[in-house]
């Protein structure tokens, strides 16, 4: 069957052996529809980002690496803002011949402008793992606004399995907005679908936020470390509150890292999930996410159609200013078929950061302030 693989279709997997790790899996790696990979213990820094090709990593880091670091010792490896790295993951690939994957940052990791890309040993894409892939994998990394310190064993990204093409089509995803609404607007009703090249829904930014509490964040440079198993860090250190007049829009400057919400909420069902997808490079230079997978569970709660959580946007755009207003749709969601009822839910048997969220930073800082 076409979908993509649940948490317990992935536990039998790292049981037989087409996933494996030299260290022992945790239960918390495994999300309804996708894995969380793991940093194993050798990081390099490099000259420059590069893709494998026939030539493989290890050729290429000959050539490109400046330095070589274990992650598993007790002090935590600082990356610094601007560097390119490149660590290897803990986890080992032998996939079923039917079986391709694809990666993404985690909310975490996105919300801290932190951008990461998956490897395969000979890949030619990134972020893409081909069919019957065996092989190791590989992360790179480069933090954009903060400096951050991490550990052998942290999760920057997660991976999703799948077979097929399990996406919605357009007939499929109307019939949801009609009946249980998978996107909302503010005041309950269903966002329209748009079926152009494939079925999504637009998804737009919220600058009006809530009375007397920021609609964005913009994030501070020059600060020190943000360590991943940090907890409670002081927002105002690392980040500065935008209060945008209503009807004035914000403008954004370049290269530098901004913190937003959707208008729209969002519920994916147990048998759905999504992913982000890239708006249109004309409608403007920014980049509006960085995480662009959305598990299953997200906003929904089981008898109650009128559930949702909004999405957070992590948007930095290129080259020239660039005003943004409120409303101003960003990007599609395309909403996925998995292969059958997870056995874990987000936000019910895995508790998150993020279920039923509005505007809000990463874990790592305060959310009394």
């Amino acid at each position: 069957m076409d979908g993509i693989l649940v948490s317990q279709t992935l536990r039998a997997m790292v049981e037989n052996g087409s996933i494996s790790a030299l260290k022992p899996f945790g239960e918390r790696q495994l999300q309804p529809s996708s894995l969380d990979l793991r940093l194993g213990a050798r990081i390099w820094q490099l000259q420059c980002s590069f893709l494998p090709g026939s030539a493989g990593v290890e050729r290429k880091l000959g050539r490109l690496a400046t330095a070589l670091w274990r992650a598993d010792r007790d002090e935590p490896l600082v990356l610094h803002r601007g560097g390119v790295y490149l660590a290897e993951i803990e986890e080992v690939l032998e996939l079923p011949k039917e079986v391709w994957g694809r990666a993404n940052p985690k909310s975490s990791t996105g919300r801290l402008d932190v951008f990461v890309r998956l490897l395969t040993e000979h890949g030619d894409a990134f972020d893409t793992i081909p069919k019957g892939y065996s092989g190791r994998l590989f992360l790179e990394i480069t933090p954009q606004s903060f400096h951050v310190a991490v550990r052998r064993g942290d999760t920057l990204c997660q991976l999703r399995l799948g077979c097929g093409r399990p996406a919605l089509d357009a007939a499929e995803l109307e019939l949801y907005q009609r009946q249980a609404p998978l996107c909302m607007w503010s005041d309950g009703s269903s966002a329209p679908v748009v079926n152009d090249r494939s079925a999504s829904i637009l998804l737009s930014v919220d600058l009006q936020g809530v009375e007397e509490r920021p609609a964005g964040y913009l994030a501070k440079r020059h600060q020190p470390p943000i360590d991943l198993a940090s907890r409670d860090l002081p927002v105002k250190q690392y980040w500065t509150p935008l209060h945008v007049s209503h009807g004035e829009g914000q403008v954004l400057e370049p290269e530098q890292f901004y913190i937003f919400a959707t208008r729209e909420r969002l519920r994916i069902p147990p048998e759905l999930c999504a992913e982000l997808i890239a708006f249109d490079a004309t409608k403007g230079e920014l980049r509006s996410h960085y995480a662009g997978f959305i598990d299953s569970g997200f906003g929904w709660t089981d008898g109650d159609p009128t559930s949702g959580a909004r999405l957070v946007l992590e948007i930095r755009t290129h080259d020239v200013p660039f005003l943004l207003e409120h409303g101003q749709a960003l990007f599609k969601l395309e909403f996925v078929r998995n292969e059958s009822r997870p056995d874990v839910l987000y936000g019910g048997d895995l508790a998150s950061h993020y279920q039923m969220q509005g505007l809000r930073l990463g874990k790592q800082f305060s959310q009394k302030e």
